[in-house]
């Protein structure tokens, strides 16, 4: 993979597979960063992934440890979901005051013009949220194509371009409940 990471940009373009931009994800967590903005293009087997970030309470961002999990996570060798776990237990999380949004996920399934399905979630940010997220949608076998992440204080308003296996949007209404559930179980059971 060829990684770039400055301020706090960062950008990583590789072969496209299932579960990497989860896999992204719980690695930025993994390092107390907070992901503000991310896009996410494929193109002919090849992912452009870019984030904005910002580190816990200011802290200089540790880019060169981020680059060696990131090559280890991208070989599956970090057991990202309990270390994730234990991080969350052990990390007390800045709040506002306010309850935050309510979960929400909507899947739209003719609202892209690239022939995906728009699957956009709402709701209160927590550690490794993304990580989980973009983990169900790639438990059930999804593709993200495109995203787009916003992190607006202590709340999230994400959208996710995604098709099924295939390569067709999502269609079946059954299959948009299954994504619908999967993704409100993430958002309900996150440690906050």
């Amino acid at each position: 993979p060829a990684i770039d990471a400055h301020d706090d940009r960062l950008t990583i373009v590789c072969a496209d597979r299932p579960g990497l931009f989860s896999r992204i994800a719980g690695v930025l967590a993994l390092n107390g960063l907070d992901v503000l903005e991310a896009t996410v293009r494929t193109s002919d087997a090849l992912a452009i992934e870019e984030f904005r970030v910002s580190s816990a309470f200011g802290a200089e961002i540790p880019w060169s440890k981020v680059e060696r999990d990131l090559e280890r996570a991208l070989l599956g060798r970090i057991a990202l979901e309990p270390r994730l776990a234990e991080r969350a237990r052990s990390y007390q999380r800045r709040r506002n005051t306010g309850r935050g949004l309510e979960p929400k996920v909507r899947v739209l399934e003719h609202e892209a013009s690239d022939g995906s399905t728009v699957v956009e979630v709402v709701g209160p940010d927590s550690v490794g949220l993304l990580y989980g997220l973009t983990r169900a949608l790639a438990d059930l076998d999804l593709d993200i194509l495109r995203a787009k992440i916003a992190t607006m204080g202590s709340d999230v308003v994400d959208s996710f371009y995604v098709r099924d296996r295939s390569g067709a949007p999502i269609t079946d209404e059954a299959d948009g409940d299954e994504i619908r559930t999967a993704l409100l179980h993430v958002l309900r059971t996150s440690k906050t």
